[in-house]
């Protein structure tokens, strides 16, 4: 009994937290109502089935596999480029079939060969501080244009804003309540749906053709086999290792601080279970996945650290995907109400990002570092997408991300700065 309201809780931050990514993809490339179902079922199946075989076998921790930014990002930029690429937006579903399964099979053997190993000795508090706080930084953009309706309006609802102002304040004081915090998500995704169906914005139901259906696999068709794309793909795998090993790191640091004891990553695993994850959003036709930062957040204002309640959830997300008429209700909560309730736990990631600098013990020369790549990745953000349009795509997708960008350069200046310390015990 006493896992069933945290089990609610990570059921529900599952939902809130994963949700909006495969509905957007949806809508770029025009699925119809049941194709839309069908792509949340299976991407919350991969996503369910991958965090279930981290928390057993990768880096045995309660962490919530997301739709990886990147991926979202790829699948975007080839709605147009695809087109013209591949002729059709059929041809380019296939081919990003192709560049997930490929994927996977590079995550498996860096992971294999113990190059994460050797890339996690670099993720200091430098490195996991920055990351965070570029995170937030670029996830603010989406949770604010979210919060205010705008999204779904092109400008701000003045319904919208006042509800999930309400809905987020409703979070808050859960967050901070000693025994609601528990309850936080449960309480503010149910009232928040109330709320917005008595103001009439709640998303119509549609009905699913079909009661019961298990994934399909290659969903788009075949793949498309297109060698050319395998120098972008090389360099996303990296970028989500690195997102995972950053993710990895600041959730260890918050369990640590809930009093848990928690292994080394076994990185050959942990790299190699991922590359699984990839191959199997390439089979089943779905967003490619990643350890979700905010996790450290729902844990931090939840304090539910046991991995229980997260496995329970795993496995009940995995049923519901065989059931559409249930992946048809979970369409239907509101954008607003999902990024009201995980609030807390996404703000709350500049909190940790801000705790892990000044957690080292040189911190005045961890400040030194961090202060280029935090102006120039907060820098990009706010420069317009259109301005990278004439570079070759895996340049501009690197030049417009400012988390990418800020991330790759922090990390730069740490494998320099551990080469600088190598020789200079050499000498």
């Amino acid at each position: 009994m006493k896992n069933i309201m945290p089990t609610l809780q990570w059921l529900l931050f599952m939902v809130s937290g994963s949700i909006v990514t495969p509905i957007a993809v949806a809508g770029i490339y025009n699925f119809n109502v049941d194709q839309t179902i069908d792509f949340i079922a299976r991407t919350f199946f991969v996503l369910a089935i991958t965090g279930l075989l981290q928390v057993w076998f990768g880096h045995h921790m309660p962490v919530l596999e997301g739709p990886a930014g990147l991926w979202w990002g790829i699948f975007a930029l080839y709605a147009n480029l695809g087109v013209v690429i591949y002729g059709s937006l059929e041809n380019t579903l296939q081919t990003l079939e192709f560049a997930l399964l490929i994927s996977g099979g590079i995550a498996i053997l860096l992971g294999l060969f113990g190059l994460i190993e050797k890339i996690a000795k670099f993720f200091t508090p430098a490195v996991t501080g920055t990351y965070m706080i570029l995170l937030v930084a670029q996830l603010s953009g989406s949770f604010l244009n979210g919060l205010l309706g705008v999204d779904l309006t092109g400008k701000i609802s003045y319904k919208i804003a006042i509800l999930s102002f309400i809905i987020v304040l409703i979070s808050f004081l859960t967050a901070h309540h000693y025994i609601l915090r528990q309850f936080g998500i449960v309480i503010s995704i149910v009232v928040g749906y109330i709320l917005f169906s008595v103001f009439g914005l709640s998303t119509p139901f549609h009905e699913a053709k079909s009661f019961f259906k298990l994934p399909q696999l290659f969903a788009f068709g075949s793949p498309n086999v297109d060698w050319g794309i395998v120098p972008t793909v090389f360099f996303i795998t990296l970028l989500l290792i690195t997102n995972m090993l950053a993710t990895v790191k600041v959730v260890q640091s918050v369990l640590k601080r809930e009093g848990k004891k928690i292994p080394e990553m076994p990185g050959k695993k942990t790299g190699a279970i991922m590359g699984i994850s990839q191959l199997l959003s390439g089979l089943f036709a779905s967003v490619g996945s990643v350890p979700i930062s905010g996790t450290a957040g729902f844990i931090a204002t939840s304090k539910i650290i046991s991995r229980t309640p997260f496995i329970i959830a795993s496995l009940v997300i995995i049923v519901l995907t065989f059931f559409s008429p249930v992946i048809a209700v979970i369409a239907t909560i509101p954008a607003a109400v999902g990024y009201a309730a995980i609030f807390p736990a996404f703000s709350g990631l500049l909190s940790i990002g801000i705790k892990e600098l000044f957690s080292s013990e040189a911190v005045e020369k961890t400040i030194s570092k961090v202060v280029v790549p935090l102006f120039v990745g907060l820098g990009v953000m706010f420069i317009p997408t259109e301005a990278y349009s004439s570079l070759p795509p895996l340049v501009a997708s690197i030049l417009s991300n400012g988390l990418v960008l800020g991330t790759i350069m922090i990390l730069l200046v740490e494998v320099i700065d551990v080469k600088k310390q190598q020789f200079r015990k050499n000498q």
